[in-house]
Formats: C-alpha cells, sequence, structure tokens
C-alpha cells in the first residue's frame, strides 16, 4: 500500500494563535482604559477642590479708611452709694449701680447698659427683695406703657446679691425712657444730651465717678 504523506504549511495555525493572543491582549487593554480615566477623573476632581480650597481662603483687600480708623467709645460710671430710682420698695447698706455707654465714631450713642447690685446676709433675703423689686419694676413698665421685658430687664439672684439688669440700644433709648437708664438727673429732663461729655456731665452730677475709654 502506498502511503500518503502530508506536510503542514508553515503559516498553519499562526492566523489562529495570532487572534488568540489578540482576544487574550483585549480584557487586559480595557482594563488600562479603565483605570487611565479613573486617575484622570481624580485628577480632575483634585485639581478643583484645590481650586475651591484656594478661593476660599483668598485675602479680602479694603480700600479707605474703613475699618482700620474706626473706633468706639465708652463711658463707664459707677456709684456705690445711689439707689435705683426704679426701685425703692426694697435696698440694701451695699448696693452698686454701674453704667455703661456705647458711642460710635461720631460720638453718637449706640447702646447702653444699666447694673443693680444689692447686698444681703441670707439666700432668703436676696429672695424676698428679687420677689418685691421685680414686682415695683413690672408694675412701672406697665404704667408706662411697656410690657415685662421692657429694655431686656433680668433678675439674677446670687446666694448673697440680688442683680438686675437692663440694656438698650440707639433705637430703643428715648426722651421718653432716659430715666430707666438714669439719664436724666430729674424727671423733668425732656431732651436726650448730645455729646459724649453731656452725658458724662449728667451723671457726675448725680453722684456717678465715669471715666472714658476707647475700644
Amino acid at each position: 500500500m502506498e502511503e500518503k504523506l502530508y506536510f503542514k504549511p508553515a503559516s498553519y495555525g499562526k492566523g489562529k494563535k495570532k487572534k488568540q493572543a489578540e482576544q487574550k491582549g483585549k480584557p487586559e487593554n480595557k482594563k488600562n482604559h479603565k483605570a487611565l480615566k479613573l486617575v484622570i477623573v481624580l485628577l480632575v476632581l483634585a485639581i478643583i477642590v484645590a481650586v475651591i480650597i484656594w478661593l476660599l481662603h483668598g485675602k479680602t483687600t479694603t480700600t479707605g479708611q474703613y475699618p482700620a480708623n474706626v473706633k468706639n467709645k465708652a463711658v463707664n460710671c459707677e456709684s456705690g452709694t445711689l439707689t435705683y430710682p426704679k426701685i425703692t420698695s426694697v435696698t440694701s447698706d451695699k448696693r452698686n449701680i454701674k453704667i455703661n455707654l456705647i458711642f460710635n465714631e461720631k460720638d453718637e450713642l449706640k447702646s447702653i447698659s444699666l447694673t443693680y447690685a444689692l447686698f444681703y446676709d441670707s439666700e432668703e433675703a436676696v429672695k424676698r427683695a428679687e420677689a418685691f423689686s421685680h414686682a415695683e419694676f413690672n408694675l412701672g413698665l406697665n404704667e408706662q406703657g411697656y410690657n415685662a421685658s421692657a429694655f431686656e430687664n433680668k433678675f439674677a439672684r446670687l446666694s448673697d446679691q440680688l442683680i438686675i439688669s437692663l440694656f438698650g440700644d440707639a433705637s430703643t433709648v428715648n426722651e421718653y425712657n432716659a430715666s430707666y437708664f438714669m439719664i436724666s438727673d430729674t424727671e423733668s429732663t425732656s431732651s436726650l444730651p448730645k455729646t459724649i461729655k453731656e452725658y458724662t456731665d449728667r451723671y457726675q452730677k448725680q453722684g456717678f465717678t465715669c471715666n472714658t475709654s476707647q475700644e
């Protein structure tokens, strides 16, 4: 019998192997492509965040004299002997009134606060003083047409003292309620002082010791 010999061409199977190799390489290329995209996105986000942070921390410049040359002036007046005229139902041998006035750069009144402290020997005496003084003060407010919270008034009890405080700003204080802050040395005074000196003079005439400072 005659045997037939067959020889495989030199290029036999190369196309198939090449195709298989290309197919094996595709997933790897896709992974690399996705990773590159992710890196680019992260870089862009990092740049955006950096820009936002830079903008938030940017410097603000101001031209002109404001606010460098704008300063408030304060007048502090104090007395350890005077009695607060709106509360006469209670008193104490040891008492203190402090008044603090703040003025703007034009010497116009911005705000005023008054603190009246009464000292007692016992906590029970403080409670009684608070009850009587609070009732008297509220009655006076009602007669003047003010509500019970007028002038942000507060009555605070400590173990040995009663502290009464009031506050008013430029829009609150007027010639009709000036006596609540003892601005008027007499009830007949019909107008508010115009200058820091006039305010100081009125308090000093009543017996206050005053000093002026700049903030």
